[in-house]
């Protein structure tokens, strides 16, 4: 028996010397297992220095993460303090009503003022141009008399053509003037009829509740409208009504 257990102890020892992590006792039992060596300082640090660059980026990712984590929660997070209830639209009858433009523009107040009042200004603006038209015809007419005539000196005909050239550059330019002008308050007063006329409609349409109102003139592409469902006659009341409120 001791024999055989000192050829074990061999072993063992012959183990250990190969394997210089285990530390054994004078009669060949292991006390210790050590770690295997650890690199060194330099090692380490040089390996840091190596892997820098790499964490820092991969810190500076991991907060970018965050912050549009942070973001998307910000937005899309339910805030019960910030939340709107929004009322559901009323629904309407499907019902559709007509507005007949000829019998408004006929029968509003508001369109026939603003019409006396455009047509009687174009026509007085147009007997104005007219008369200067005419007055700058007799000065070239009478220009062309007398230089035919030969009782003009060149000097003098150059500056009566000169004269002339300049009045008709202005009496255009005028015109023109006048015209944009008209046609911007034009374009104002159908604006503001058409305004007028949408809220009278709305107005009257809150008793019928209807999904759609048309608006249809004698001659255009509808072709027949259901008296039933006209409300030209109601939407022209409540058009002068207010009319004659803001007066």
């Amino acid at each position: 028996m001791e024999e055989i257990f000192e050829e074990k102890n061999e072993e063992m020892k012959n183990e250990v010397v190969e394997n210089a992590t285990t530390v054994v006792d004078e009669k060949g039992f292991v006390v210790e297992n050590k770690p295997e060596t650890l690199p060194e300082k330099e090692e380490i640090k040089h390996s840091c220095k190596k892997d820098s660059s790499i964490c820092h980026w991969i810190v500076e990712g991991v907060l970018l993460l965050a912050v549009i984590a942070l973001f998307i929660l910000h937005f899309t997070g339910t805030n019960k303090k910030s939340q709107i209830v929004q009322k559901p639209a009323e629904v309407g009858t499907g019902e559709v009503v007509f507005i007949n433009i000829d019998s408004v523009n006929e029968k509003y107040e508001m369109v026939k003022i603003l019409k006396d009042t455009l047509e009687a200004e174009q026509q007085k603006q147009e007997v104005v141009f007219n008369n200067r038209q005419k007055a700058l015809e007799n000065k070239a007419a009478n220009f062309e008399k007398n230089y035919s005539s030969g009782s003009l000196t060149p000097q003098q005909a150059q500056y009566a053509q000169q004269s002339l050239q300049e009045e008709s550059a202005r009496l255009q330019r005028d015109y023109s003037n006048y015209m944009e002008d008209f046609q911007a308050r034009y374009a104002a007063a159908l604006e503001q009829m058409a305004d007028s006329l949408n809220a009278a409609a709305k107005r009257v349409n809150a008793s019928y509740n209807a999904s759609y109102i048309f608006s249809y003139q004698d001659g255009g592409q509808l072709l027949y409208a259901d008296p039933a469902h006209d409300i030209t006659n109601e939407v022209i009341e409540e058009l002068n009504r207010s009319f004659k409120k803001k007066k």
